[in-house]
């Protein structure tokens, strides 16, 4: 008996039919890197016991980076949020990500560092509270 369009003899795993994360990027202009620049928190929002840094990211193409804070060294994964990249009207893209602290989180630690990485390679940006107070 014959099966009914649309379906298989026997079952198929989509485990085995689809890889496991590899990606393609059809590029329509040439690769460019980020420009990145880290902002520490303002004195205001120190002064509120808040301290949020904001690491800016622009004009890279293609459109996907990722973003790793580290303070002293140290991986962060608390406190971050880290935007899509949107299309900005050059048709590079531009994205942000946002470490919140408290001022004392801020003032315990001797550095604090955005990191960027877009086709393999890494672009880092530091901020030490000593040089903010």
């Amino acid at each position: 008996m014959p099966l009914p369009s649309g379906f298989l003899p026997e079952p198929v795993s989509p485990c085995g039919v689809f890889g496991g994360g590899t990606k393609l990027t059809v590029l329509g202009q040439p690769i460019s890197p980020p420009s990145v620049t880290l902002f520490p928190p303002s004195t205001e929002e120190l002064g509120a016991n808040k301290a949020t840094l904001v690491c800016l990211i622009n004009d890279f193409y293609p459109g996907s980076v990722t973003v790793a804070w580290k303070a002293d060294g140290s991986t962060v994964t608390r406190g971050v949020v880290t935007t899509q990249a949107s299309k900005q009207s050059n048709s590079k893209y531009a994205a942000s990500s946002y470490l919140s602290l408290t001022s004392t989180e801020w003032k315990s630690k001797g550095s604090y560092s955005c990191e960027v990485t877009h086709e393999g390679k890494t672009v880092t940006k530091t901020v030490t509270p000593s040089e903010c107070s």
